[in-house]
């Protein structure tokens, strides 16, 4: 029974009572006998129904009064939850401001929770994620009215007080009154800084060991070509030294000195040939295993230059006019020697190799802004353009190359030596017009001449 009850019963009987006292008045003693004898019976009636609703408010009130201290204890073991959760926790208006942040949550912004509570939690993103923060907010606002509203997650920048700036991983859930209309909500930040930092760790390493495992693939199939393409390679001038070299051992005695020295250069020519080929293999196995060092010397260039073109010229047993000019303000630099022979010789070797018998190459270097500016060109049978891209790839030989001995190594060693020296290759050519080739050095120490 309820009050509501109780106080109708009361007034009920109060009415009765009233009843059977107007009723006395009127009557006489035998009758007022009766009449007070129904009326303590009445009383009696009355206070065993009021006994009955005493023990029913006794009963109600006890259960009152233990469902208080049911829900002082549920305030209390929900106040310690929320202070006992290791991540940050914070309850807020529908707009963001701060109503409540447990000890995490101080810990996490590096702030007092007197000066926490009150704010807008918006305040501690980082500038250029703000925006952002607050278009996500207005949506959670905005889906207010939808009854499976659920928690929603993404991870935002924050900035501590006087802090370096973190990574947060925020829980967002809907608070709800009775009537299902959204009056709050409850945040769960965790900063996943340094989980990031190991993600990020791992993803490197895996990608480096994908990157290592894709460079042993390379270098073995590399290793297999060098293999193949130099047995191909070296089979010519092998063959053509024992040919020449049985020639000369049975015939020698009937012949000029004249034809004799045409075997010996023939012999000379295809010996210098398979050192190139066996210098270039050695230089691209030093780069895949990165044994190729940049080493810069001073260096005269003019004197260099020459020395190189009358080795050349040597070999080329003068079928080519070559042209030298150069132009340095300073002839004194500091670059690699074995790697400029080798970014010289290829340059210059591919001239004489692609150009007609009887035609001019091109060579010249000039110094200007602490570069060395090296040049060839020739009138050869030039590069197709759809190879220019190409031409530095091990390997690659141009489409109209076919019929001309070579590796396809030397272009890729000139742009390895060129990268070692920091500095710029740069190719122009038209077919059955020439190639021209300008390679650009910085000097590693600037030197008076």
């Amino acid at each position: 029974m309820n009050l509501d009850e109780l106080a109708l019963q009361i007034e009920s009987m109060r009415k009765r009572v009233a009843l059977l006292q107007r009723q006395s008045e009127q009557q006489n003693t035998q009758e007022d006998i009766e009449l007070v004898t129904a009326v303590l019976k009445e009383v009696h009636l009355a206070l065993e129904e009021l006994q009955i609703v005493n023990k029913d408010l006794q009963q109600q009130n006890e259960e009152l009064s233990n469902a208080q201290e049911s829900l002082v204890a549920e305030a209390q073991r929900y106040q310690e939850l929320f202070e006992e959760v290791p991540e940050a926790y914070f309850v807020t208006d529908t707009k963001g401001i701060i109503q409540k942040a447990n000890s995490a949550a101080t810990t996490l912004l590096k702030i007092s929770k007197s000066l926490l509570l009150g704010k807008s939690i918006g305040i501690f993103v980082l500038e250029k994620e703000i925006i952002a923060f607050h278009l996500k907010l207005t949506h959670l606002r905005d889906r207010a009215e939808i009854p499976d509203w659920k928690m929603q997650e993404w991870e935002v920048k924050l900035r501590p007080r006087n802090k370096t700036p973190i990574i947060a991983a925020v829980k967002v859930v809907a608070i709800r009154n009775q009537q299902g209309k959204l009056v709050g909500l409850r945040w769960l930040l965790r900063d996943i800084s340094e989980s990031k930092r190991t993600q990020a760790k791992l993803q490197w390493a895996k990608q480096a060991m994908r990157q290592a495992l894709a460079k042993e693939r390379e270098f073995s199939e590399l290793k297999s070509r060098l293999l193949t393409i130099t047995s191909h390679e070296f089979r010519t001038p092998l063959a053509t030294i024992h040919s020449s070299a049985e020639l000369l051992e049975h015939y020698r005695h009937l012949w000029s000195d004249e034809r004799q020295n045409i075997h010996l250069r023939r012999i000379q020519k295809s010996v210098m040939h398979m050192t190139q080929l066996l210098n270039d293999v050695l230089v691209v196995s030093q780069d895949e295993t990165g044994k190729l060092e940049f080493n810069p010397t001073p260096l005269n260039l003019v004197e260099f230059c020459r020395d190189l073109l009358e080795e050349l010229e040597q070999s080329d047993r003068s079928q080519h006019a070559i042209a030298f000019s150069s132009e340095c303000q300073c002839t004194l630099a500091n670059l690699d020697a074995k790697l400029l022979r080798q970014i010289l010789s290829n340059l210059f070797s591919n001239c004489l190799k692609y150009s007609p018998i009887g035609s001019t190459v091109k060579f010249s270097v000039t110094t200007a802004n602490d570069q060395a500016i090296f040049q060839t060109q020739d009138s050869g049978i030039g590069i197709p353009p759809s190879d220019i891209d190409r031409i530095f790839e091990p390997f690659h030989r141009a489409s109209n190359a076919d019929n001309i001995p070579g590796m396809g190594l030397g272009m890729s060693i000139v742009k390895q030596a060129v990268d070692l020296h920091g500095g710029e290759i740069f190719v122009e050519s038209a077919i059955g017009m020439g190639t021209t080739f300008t390679v650009i050095l910085p000097f590693s120490i600037n030197l008076d001449s």
